[in-house]
């Protein structure tokens, strides 16, 4: 139904000539209206017939024309044909069917409505996990070009020196087993070759045939002479000072190449390994890292020959034996850090590797010999190490 409020009063809206048939009867009016209100309310309740309720799917467009040319067909028709109470009576009948449509209209969109999303039941509140930390990933050796000579940069780390009590072969000198802490260094992919010895030290000319072989016969003193050589030619702080005719000093703090020393060799040559050797535990596959006594007939190799170890590394295993810094001495089982050797507490000075000569437990990762070191016999080799400043911790 269409109602109005005027004035805090309920007015049917009934058509002009009805309403101006009785301009002064307020009361009639007011009693009228109150009479449909209560007999038209309990159509609201009414469910309309199947094909009336397709009246309220009709578009809003079309239901505001069908209502116009509806009712003034119906209006038009009471005018001419009927008495003015008839046609009052039709046009009430004909707002109460609208207002009996309109009560009981559902309305319909273009779209349908989404459905409403399912309730979230909330999830408890648990407390979060503390962060894990990750761990670094461990540096990885890279290889370098340093000056004339060919390195790998070797990342600083623990490992075990010497060989476990459990190794009933392993002489005492490798024993006890321990403990030992290494800064980052520098060290040659390959021995000190003939060629490079030659050209530092000022001899004179070799074979072409010689060049790739690893330098022999130099003592201890000579290798530590080569370093500081080869330092100076370079434009670095030489490494070792003598004192006295047999006697060295070395400054940890110089940037310029010197011998490892033997917790550096070990280090270098077990690349992060704990068996034998920096392969493993088998002696059969030696021949694809190391020229000895089985596969060398005998004579000094080619550097470079073999396969590397883990870390880049040649000729760790075999071909010439190599002089570090340390004087000899008894292992302690207590840990250390970058250990520097014994002070001189005797006349050896340690060498590492194994020669083309030598049966393979003489090439193991821990094994130990000595020599005088101004001894220069035939098997004996050495290699470089050097610190970069920015990577120095000693």
């Amino acid at each position: 139904m269409f109602l109005q409020e005027m004035g805090g009063e309920s007015a049917l809206l009934l058509p002009v000539g009805a309403q101006a048939a009785w301009p002064l009867c307020l009361p009639v009016r007011r009693g009228l209206n109150a009479w449909l209100w209560r007999r038209l309310a309990p159509l609201r309740r009414l469910v309309p017939a199947p094909r009336l309720a397709r009246l309220d799917r009709l578009p809003l467009s079309l239901a505001i024309v069908a209502g116009i040319v509806g009712g003034g067909a119906i209006g038009g028709a009471g005018f001419v044909f009927l008495e003015a109470p008839a046609w009052v009576v039709l046009w009430l009948l004909l707002f109460a069917g609208i207002g009996w449509l309109g009560y009981t209209a559902e309305p319909v969109f273009d779209e349908p409505l989404p459905a409403p999303p399912p309730a979230r039941t909330p999830e408890p509140r648990t407390a979060a996990p503390p962060p894990v930390a990750k761990e670094r990933e461990p540096e990885l050796p890279r290889r370098v070009s340093d000056g004339v000579l060919e390195m790998v940069e070797l990342p600083g780390g623990k490992f075990l020196m010497g060989s476990p009590d459990s190794d009933a072969a392993a002489p005492d000198a490798e024993k006890p087993q321990h403990e030992v802490s290494v800064s980052s260094f520098r060290m040659a992919t390959t021995p000190v070759t003939v060629a490079l010895y030659r050209e530092v030290m000022g001899q004179r000319e070799r074979a072409a045939a010689d060049d790739r072989l690893p330098v022999t016969k130099v003592s201890w003193h000579d290798a530590v002479e080569f370093c500081n050589r080869l330092s100076i030619r370079s434009g670095y702080r030489a490494c070792y000072t003598r004192d006295g005719k047999d006697e060295w000093r070395c400054d940890w703090q110089a940037d310029g190449y010197r011998l490892p020393t033997e917790a550096e060799w070990e280090y270098a040559c077990r690349a992060g390994s704990t068996t034998l050797y920096s392969f493993g535990d088998d002696a059969a596959a030696l021949g694809d890292y190391a020229w000895y006594a089985q596969n060398s007939r005998h004579s000094l190799q080619p550097v470079a020959g073999k396969l590397p170890n883990a870390w880049g590394l040649y000729d760790l295993h075999g071909n010439v034996w190599e002089w570090c810094w340390y004087w000899y001495g008894p292992y302690t089982a207590q840990a250390s850090r970058d250990p520097r050797g014994p002070a001189k507490s005797s006349e050896w000075r340690v060498l590492r590797g194994g020669s083309f000569a030598d049966p393979p437990a003489f090439l193991r990762s821990a094994f130990r010999v000595v020599d005088v070191p101004v001894g220069g016999v035939w098997v004996r080799g050495f290699r470089c190490v050097r610190v970069p400043p920015q990577r120095s911790t000693h």
